[in-house]
């Protein structure tokens, strides 16, 4: 018995450590970013603890820094390497309800991973770091039927945002489409592990600015109908949603709206968009 105790530690122990998963090169460079207008939503599923997640981080804004606002991402702490440790330096909870949702209906695993427009690969949707480069050059290239954007209105009296989404079709669509409206926040500054010196401090980076932090999603966990049909070229749809800041530490200052639609079916992103609460 107590052989079988060691031996299912050692399992459980070496799980935890291989899923936290390491970031390999090569990193790709020279994107086209003129020749569609499909952007991309990057979707990094992370953890304060995981200590390979710093170098995905680091990935996902290389390849944003090269399309800028042609590319969106949403890091979304959820899963083992994303528990509060009590007791600790790692005690601050960044998970959402959403997220959680959403990393176990895409099965992610292990960290760090991704989604890159929500594809589905083959029946995956997951992407290693090293992997999103390659997809997001491919989409970018690609033209969308619809355009988004977004009018955000912070009302600092009353720490409420009221947000106006604009889908603007440039093509006929048909089909069932949802949009999903997030609150994502940058420079919160907490603790990270970190096994990469090049980006930091190692075991852990104490003061760590955590980036595109999924807050808060306004929308139903998988969106609010958009469209259920067919519309016309030329056409907008508008969504306006309302969202208090009371009760949390979130900093309007440094909150982005990003909207994206989804195919209701397989949960692929048509178009997505990103405003800043505060221009």
């Amino acid at each position: 018995m107590k052989i079988f105790k060691i031996l299912s530690l050692t399992l459980v122990i070496a799980f935890v450590f291989s899923a936290c998963d390491k970031v390999e090169a090569p990193y790709q460079t020279g994107f086209d970013c003129e020749s569609g207008n499909q952007n991309v939503l990057i979707e990094d599923y992370t953890g304060h603890t995981c200590v390979n997640c710093p170098g995905a981080a680091v990935t996902a804004h290389d390849i944003k820094s090269n399309c800028e606002e042609r590319v969106i991402i949403i890091a979304v702490h959820a899963g083992y390497f994303a528990e509060p440790l009590e007791g600790t330096e790692f005690d601050y909870d960044f998970r959402t309800p959403t997220g959680d949702v959403w990393n176990n209906y895409f099965g992610i695993i292990s960290n760090p991973n991704g989604l890159v427009n929500r594809v589905n690969n083959d029946g995956n949707y997951i992407l290693s770091p090293g992997q999103w480069a390659a997809q997001a050059t491919k989409l970018l290239a690609q033209n969308s039927p619809v355009n988004i954007s977004i009018k955000n209105d912070f009302n600092t009296s009353t720490n409420k945002l009221s947000t106006t989404i604009d889908a603007n079709f440039v093509d006929a669509v048909e089909g069932n489409y949802n949009i999903v409206v997030c609150l994502t926040e940058n420079n919160i500054i907490k603790p990270q592990k970190n096994n990469n010196s090049s980006i930091g401090s190692v075991p852990e980076i104490l003061e760590y600015e955590h980036m595109h932090v999924l807050r808060k999603v306004l929308t139903q966990q998988w969106g609010n109908e958009l469209l259920n049909g067919s519309v016309a070229a030329n056409q907008k749809i508008s969504k306006t949603l309302e969202l208090s800041f009371d009760g949390t530490d979130w900093v309007a200052e440094n909150c982005n709206i990003v909207a994206f639609i989804t195919n209701v079916s397989d949960k692929s992103v048509l178009q997505v968009n990103e405003s800043a609460v505060i221009e």
